[in-house]
């Protein structure tokens, strides 16, 4: 306040020019006027005059120094340009790029917070993140920087009802979840003081299934086309058939867990057999007790022998086929389609699928 007042003083000591002082020769001819008629009183206009000058140049230094405390309106080829005040945006004007998007406009919503509008687009990659009710998507390092952001401001981006349909859709999307990884071209960009920003949706990158490798791999058939195993697998059959406790067969791959229930069936060995099945309790199983299941072994002993599963395997092209960390597939006949699915028990181990015919 003191260097206002200041100010105001150096306005009105300008304001006061020299033609507005009393001379001495002035004083004394108004000192003669008041003598000679005491009546007769003129306006006192000098006064008046220098009241309004001192106004003037009061309203002039406040409101040059209101302009420069908010900064708020700045001269730019003849027109007044909006540009951001200290804590949004400093220094950026309406026009202005910045990491090649156009700032639009600042405005300002009824609780006074401000945002700023811009045009553009960019591709981003990061997090969806998507909740109950609303859908946020959080870039990642590298995006951060193609957005119209400054000084390295961490946000997390929101979209309108249409966008988030869109988004959740295309994803598969029907509770909580977070996609990583996943790719957007937006544009529309609209920035706020806090760390939600609005943006919209241009183009949705597709999400890619994940890349599979196929592994092929022979059967050990002795002089008459029998299956046999190689040790060790050989030794990890006769202790699992022994004990039948998961445990053993900790770190087997999916491939030689398949070779282990072809084995089993080439010895007819059907109590291991059905010990490598899933038996995870929430899991549904079509045959719920040993009993059951050699019921259908024996309903099914009918089939010609080129049909069995074993005939098929021993003649063909087989490969592992892993499709994620908890899923994988055994490739019989690649034209036919026809393969011998596995999965993770809960204990991280790999078993075979009730019905592991696809």
């Amino acid at each position: 306040m003191a260097e206002l007042n200041q100010e105001v003083k150096k306005v009105l000591k300008a304001a006061w020019t020299k033609e507005s002082v009393f001379t001495e020769e002035e004083k004394q001819r108004v000192r003669n006027r008041i003598g000679t008629s005491v009546k007769t009183r003129k306006k006192d206009y000098v006064p008046k005059l220098l009241s309004a000058a001192a106004a003037a140049g009061f309203v002039i230094l406040i409101g040059g120094i209101a302009g420069i405390q908010t900064d708020v309106l700045n001269k730019q080829n003849g027109q007044e340009t909006a540009i951001a005040d200290k804590g949004f945006y400093p220094g950026l004007a309406e026009g202005a790029m910045l990491n090649n998007w156009k700032l639009n406009s600042f405005e300002k919503d009824s609780y006074g917070h401000l945002s700023a509008a811009f045009t553009g687009k960019a591709e981003v990659t990061g997090t969806l993140d998507f909740q109950e009710e609303i859908v946020y998507f959080l870039p990642d390092h590298d995006s951060l920087k193609v957005l119209p952001l400054m000084d390295g401001k961490n946000i997390k981006i929101t979209f309108n009802e249409t966008d988030q349909e869109k988004l959740k859709k295309v994803f598969g999307v029907t509770e909580p979840i977070t996609e990583e990884n996943a790719s957007l071209i937006i544009g529309g960009y609209r920035a706020g003081e806090g760390s939600v920003h609005q943006a919209e949706v241009l183009e949705v990158a597709t999400p890619k299934d994940p890349q599979v490798e196929a592994v092929p791999f022979q059967l050990d058939l002795n002089n008459n086309t029998e299956l046999v195993l190689r040790e060790p697998l050989n030794h990890v059959f006769k202790e699992f058939s022994l004990r039948g406790t998961d445990e053993i067969l900790r770190g087997l791959s999916p491939a030689e867990v398949f070779q282990l229930y072809l084995f089993a069936e080439e010895i007819e060995d059907y109590y291991t057999q059905y010990a490598l099945f899933n038996h995870d309790q929430d899991i549904g199983k079509p045959f719920p007790a040993l009993n059951h299941y050699l019921d259908a072994i024996n309903e099914s002993s009918s089939i010609p022998e080129e049909q069995t599963l074993l005939h098929r395997v021993k003649n063909a092209r087989l490969e592992e086929v892993i499709i994620d960390d908890s899923s994988a597939y055994i490739s019989i006949s690649e034209e036919d389609g026809f393969g011998f699915g596995l999965s993770k028990n809960s204990e991280g181990i790999w078993k075979v699928n009730w019905m592991p015919i696809q």
